[in-house]
């Protein structure tokens, strides 16, 4: 029986890989690696024993991670990569095939995006999962096939990597259990325990600074969603965040998923991502019905012209009139903002800040814009020539940005974004709010726990206010 090892690697930083997402945790919360949980029921389908070890949120050092896949005595590793943790993931992969001589595989943003330039570099890998959704990861970890797996790349493989283009999808169900872990916590969620569903994968937009932009997007099947959806209850768990890069993207497919999900319990609750210009009446009934409590709105910016430039032609009537929609509904908002797309500058970036503290969402997350691996701005980066590191991380969580543009410096997207941070959060007004809104201890803890910490970033941000800079040796 083959023993398969699903593995998220220790890291100096405390850093998410999951769903070609990977980027650096700016609080203390975290969740399953989604691409390892939904990989989880083929295997055990197939027979396979299996066991589960997340490195990072329990904080296991690469000895002590070591020790323990050792000791689990694997056939195969499957782990989640990123290319902001690519070189520590690299070494430490490398030294567990050295010490198990297991099956190496990995999914991840930048594997993903260059898997035959990852296996030509890396000796000790043997292949890249390109959809963790539908892959032939079986035959890959027993070793029944070496070349022609579906939507699995492998060593001996020639010719370009490709993708099936299916346009609906379904899995076996995910072992919820091994993935199960008090360890894990939101913000944005109410309670503990919750797990991961997707009712849909990739994203049917274009948004050029998004790693979803070139993962192709397909329906899930209802009835191994429905299937899916009763043995997370069968489990007692009732909290979900459901992991699609935006939900209901189309609408019909959205509200079959809400009759799903309340044929099949009535005591769901759950958030989402999702899209301004999708806020329509109708479907978010249907999801307050069916337990969505919180909507994640990728807002990025308030400037037009930018988000039109990078292909998400988002206005601001659209966002405000969502947000309002949502309020009058009773469901929280999370807002994600993108300080530094290129086309912005230093003023711009301040009216977004402003735009952000009067739309006032629950919760607020501002990221520097980052060239991610297979995406157009990436692309525009490149052929620009504002890249400025050529090592395969794309950011940390303490040095500068790795590109810049004419209109705006690395330094300036740091102190920008740090600026957006202490605006937004440190308005007592914001924070009696958020108070007098706590509806379970679970949220009332987090509430805490997240808000000691942003404080604790603003203060040693104010006092440290320029971070590393990784690319000075390579800067003109």
């Amino acid at each position: 029986m083959t023993r398969v090892l699903l593995l998220n690697p220790p890291c100096t930083q405390r850093v998410s890989r999951d769903y070609y997402c990977g980027h650096a945790c700016k609080g203390l919360y975290y969740w399953p690696q989604f691409d390892l949980l939904a990989l989880s029921g083929r295997l055990h389908e197939a027979g396979c024993t299996i066991d589960h070890l997340d490195a990072i949120v329990h904080g296991i050092d690469t000895r002590r991670a070591l020790a323990a896949v050792e000791a689990f005595r694997p056939d195969a590793v499957i782990a989640v990569t990123a290319a902001i943790s690519w070189s520590e993931d690299a070494a430490f992969l490398a030294e567990v095939k050295r010490r198990c001589g297991a099956t190496i595989l990995v999914s991840g943003d930048y594997s993903r995006a260059s898997p035959r330039r990852v296996l030509d570099a890396e000796p000790w890998l043997d292949g890249v999962i390109l959809d963790f959704a539908d892959c032939d990861v079986v035959g890959a970890v027993t070793g029944a096939a070496r070349t022609g797996l579906r939507n699995v790349f492998l060593r001996d493989d020639t010719g370009p990597a490709q993708v099936a283009p299916e346009k609906r999808f379904s899995f076996p169900i995910p072992r919820h259990e091994l993935f199960v872990d008090r360890a894990y916590r939101l913000p944005q969620l109410m309670r503990r325990p919750f797990t991961l569903v997707i009712t849909d994968f990739g994203c049917p937009y274009q948004c050029d600074y998004c790693y979803f932009q070139r993962v192709a997007h397909k329906r899930r099947d209802m009835e191994s969603l429905r299937a899916e959806l009763a043995h997370v209850r069968s489990l007692g768990i009732r909290e979900l965040l459901i992991h699609d890069p935006s939900f209901a993207a189309i609408k019909d497919h959205g509200l079959t998923v809400c009759d799903v999900m309340r044929s099949v319990a009535k005591d769901f609750s759950w958030a989402c991502g999702f899209r301004a210009d999708s806020a329509d009446e109708q479907l978010l009934r249907a999801m307050r019905a069916a337990g969505c409590h919180t909507l994640m709105f990728g807002v990025e910016s308030p400037n037009e012209a930018v988000m039109a430039k990078h292909r998400k032609p988002q206005t601001v009537d659209e966002v405000d009139r969502a947000f309002a929609l949502a309020r009058r509904l009773g469901m929280r908002t999370l807002a994600h903002f993108v300080i530094g797309l290129s086309g912005e500058t230093r003023e711009s970036i301040g009216r977004l800040i402003d735009y952000a503290i009067a739309l006032d969402p629950d919760i607020a997350s501002f990221n520097i814009a980052r060239p991610a691996w297979n995406t157009g701005f990436r692309d525009e980066v490149v052929d620009q020539g504002w890249l400025l590191d050529d090592r395969v991380e794309i950011a940390t969580t303490d040095s500068l940005p790795i590109w810049e543009s004419p209109d705006l410096s690395r330094l300036e997207m740091w102190q920008l974004r740090n600026e957006a941070v202490r605006r937004f959060y440190l308005r007592p007004g914001f924070v009696l709010r958020q108070l007098a809104s706590v509806r379970t201890p679970y949220q009332f803890g987090t509430l805490v726990r997240e808000g000691c910490q942003i404080a604790a970033d603003a203060v040693r941000h104010a006092l440290k206010p320029a971070p590393v800079d990784r690319a000075a040796a390579l800067t003109p």
